[in-house]
């Protein structure tokens, strides 16, 4: 008897539970899933983020990276991508054209110094745009950077 009235109890509590759980969960976002995830990491900050759209344009990119020398040739792609509304591959060439921009070397006094380019700022832009999901402004901020550099 006494366990019977348990399993009425329990069932009564997942009745309630239920439809409460379902209510709570968030609507899934549209557009591109490696600028959600990105979007996500930043509003949450995790410790070890889980970023498997973003690994995958990780990878795609990987693919293509043996023919590719410089970072006019990022920018290049980059552009391609975003102009294809492909913003998670056109952040993903934007930070490989950022990051090979920034693996310079300098003397041992400069090492300190933060680097100052016109054309790292203008791929700064387009990244901010990218994760605005402004695609014509990213395009933008990527010629300027084509033409500046």
């Amino acid at each position: 008897m006494q366990t019977t009235c348990w399993r009425h109890a329990a069932l009564g509590a997942m009745v309630v539970a239920i439809p409460a759980l379902a209510l709570a969960q968030a609507p899934k976002p549209s557009g591109d899933a490696a600028i959600t995830e990105m979007q996500q990491q930043q509003r949450a900050n995790p410790a070890t983020p889980a970023v498997p759209s973003q690994n995958r344009e990780g990878a795609r990119a990987d693919a293509r990276d043996a023919d590719w020398v410089d970072t006019r040739q990022w920018l290049t792609q980059a552009r391609e991508s975003a102009a294809q509304g492909n913003l998670g591959s056109a952040n993903e060439f934007l930070e490989r054209a950022a990051t090979r921009m920034m693996n310079r070397s300098v003397e041992a006094t400069r090492a300190t110094v933060p680097m100052y380019d016109l054309r790292l700022r203008h791929i700064t832009l387009a990244r901010e745009a990218v994760q605005r999901r402004d695609g014509a402004e990213a395009i933008r901020q990527i010629d300027l950077a084509l033409t500046t550099g």
